[in-house]
C-alpha cells in the first residue's frame, strides 16, 4: 500500500507544475516526487563532501590505495 501526501498550492503554482510535468512527461505528482527525492539526494551528496573537506582540514581523514578497495570487493 502507498500513502498519499497533499499539498496546498496557489493556482499559478498549479499552472506552472503542470507546464513542467509536461516537459517532463509525466503527472504532477510524479514531477514533484522526482524533485523532492533528487533535491534530498543531492543534498546528502553535498553532506558528504562537506564531512570530508572537515576531516581534510583537521588531518583525520583516512584513505586507502585503490588497489586495496578493488582486492576488498573482489574487482
Amino acid at each position: 500500500m502507498s500513502a498519499v501526501i497533499s499539498v496546498r498550492v496557489s493556482d499559478s503554482e498549479q499552472e506552472l507544475l503542470n507546464k513542467a510535468a509536461s516537459i517532463y512527461g509525466c503527472g504532477v505528482s510524479s514531477l514533484m516526487k522526482r524533485l523532492v527525492f533528487e533535491k534530498l539526494e543531492d543534498e546528502y551528496d553535498l553532506h558528504k563532501i562537506e564531512e570530508y573537506e572537515h576531516k581534510k582540514a583537521d588531518g583525520t581523514l583516512k584513505t586507502k590505495p585503490a588497489s586495496e578497495l578493488w582486492a576488498e570487493l573482489d574487482l
